[in-house]
């Protein structure tokens, strides 16, 4: 997976940089405020997964007995703090910095649910619970970037995110 995301990713900015995108333009512009406000986007991302969650499960209390995906980490420690860095970079860059600059002519609603929709559904493989985490995740997000402009604070929360699923979870 890390192999595959770098090989996309390169190719991804190979076009971009053709089509005369650069890394501003991209929201890749580091900032150490940016960066801890990923600290709380997480947070702001939990709270909301777990109204959605308890919500749902309100509505829906036949999915409590659904099982969530469990990821069986096998690699090496330094693979996987890899890959939680070059998936977060992947995603935050493709689904979020270009989706929504690149929609941003077609206003903030369309260009938000659009990056949200696209994550949502490469993400369904993780079944209902998983993917009831993308929504708000998506949303959260693309919000944020819209208003800001920067992916730090995405890349931050996303690799939060990841350590907790791949790492382990408190």
């Amino acid at each position: 997976m890390v192999f595959v995301e770098l090989l996309l990713l390169a190719i991804v900015l190979k076009i971009l940089q053709i089509r005369a995108w650069d890394f501003e333009r991209l929201g890749l512009r580091f900032s150490p405020v940016a960066a801890l406000g990923g600290v709380a986007l997480y947070a702001a991302f939990i709270v909301a997964y777990y109204v959605i969650g308890f919500a749902t499960f309100i509505v829906h209390p036949q999915l409590s007995a659904v099982k969530g995906i469990r990821f069986a980490v096998t690699a090496h420690p330094a693979i996987v703090l890899l890959l939680i860095v070059v998936n977060s970079f992947f995603e935050e860059i493709v689904v979020t910095g270009y989706v929504v600059s690149a929609l941003a002519k077609h206003g903030a609603a369309f260009a938000i649910s659009a990056s949200t929709l696209l994550r949502f559904l490469y993400h369904t493989y993780q079944g209902p619970l998983g993917t009831l985490s993308i929504l708000p995740m998506g949303l959260l997000y693309a919000a944020v970037f819209w208003r800001w402009r920067n992916l730090w604070p995405m890349l931050v929360a996303h690799s939060i995110m990841n350590s907790f699923s791949l790492l382990g979870s408190p």
